[in-house]
């Protein structure tokens, strides 16, 4: 009788582990995804700064204009799955304090919470591709972009995977290009002619959480006129220090993140589990020994 209290207790045991073996792979295939997504209190504000050159018709050059550009994001929504993110975009020249509406822009991104793509038929501009990078990335991996500048995606290629370092402080990350030439995006009014654009874009990534820790562009705008194409509009933007540091913290806290409760956790918790069952079988088995 005693023996099989102890292996009706040990069966207990067993339960237990199966129970942490089946929790496990929930964990993995089903619960965690469901809680890693964009979070519908999703709230950042980006902080850049940049040199636009404007061509001045009167003076035949060009004005050089420093200034700072704010780019706040936050959920006002959901529909159908996609989270809905007011975004606006403010500039303001750093010499005069004067703010540059012709710089302005606000608007609804309608962006899948689970893939960080666009979700093209509820999105109020219906814009395609890829918000931020996908994750997890692999070296040589690339992705379409979108480009509000292009007003369509481009391609981001995998450059190289580099330290990105501010002050003493680095972290590994995948670095990418994405380049545009000539791409038609509207009439000039005054003119008629035709506007292209033409881009040049870097950007650091972790490739584990995908965060964006640096992202550094040149672009220019110009006219086609009378069979003449030069340029009106080039800028130089580049994240400022206070966002390369914060987006830092970002990225490492959703690395840590990643690692203890997408990995670690479920590989645990199944282990765990495995070896209780694994443990009380050759228990059982031992003590039926004596009994027979």
């Amino acid at each position: 009788m005693a023996i099989k209290g102890k292996i009706g207790k040990s069966l207990i045991i067993s339960i237990v582990g199966v129970i942490l073996v089946i929790l496990g792979v929930l964990w993995i295939t089903v619960i965690f995804p469901a809680l890693d997504k964009l979070p519908t209190d999703y709230e950042r504000d980006y902080f850049f700064d940049c040199v636009y050159q404007e061509w001045n018709a009167a003076t035949r050059t060009f004005d050089v204009i420093p200034a700072k550009m704010t780019r706040t994001q936050e959920a006002v929504g959901t529909e159908d799955g996609a989270l809905l993110i007011r975004e606006v975009r403010s500039v303001v020249n750093t010499d005069t304090g004067e703010v540059m509406p012709r710089y302005a822009e606000e608007s609804i991104l309608a962006v899948d919470r689970s893939t960080n793509e666009f979700v093209t038929e509820i999105d109020e501009r219906g814009r395609w591709g890829y918000w931020g990078p996908p994750r997890p990335l692999e070296e040589g991996d690339t992705f379409d972009m979108w480009n509000p500048g292009a007003l369509q995606t481009l391609e981001a290629i995998y450059v190289e995977r580099v330290d990105f370092c501010v002050d003493s402080r680095c972290m590994d990350v995948f670095k990418y290009n994405l380049q545009g030439a000539d791409i038609p995006i509207g009439v000039e009014p005054q003119s008629g002619g035709t506007l292209t654009f033409t881009a040049d874009i870097e950007l650091w990534v972790d490739p584990t959480s995908g965060t964006v820790v640096y992202q550094e562009s040149d672009t220019s705008t110009s006219l086609e006129t009378m069979g003449m194409t030069f340029p009106v509009q080039i800028s130089h933007v580049q994240y400022a220090d206070e966002t390369r540091e914060e987006l830092m913290d970002i990225g490492e806290s959703a690395r840590t993140m990643l690692f203890w409760f997408k990995g670690m956790l479920p590989l645990i918790l199944i282990i765990i589990g495995a070896v209780l069952v694994v443990g009380d079988v050759i228990i059982i088995s031992i003590r039926r020994k004596p009994e027979d």
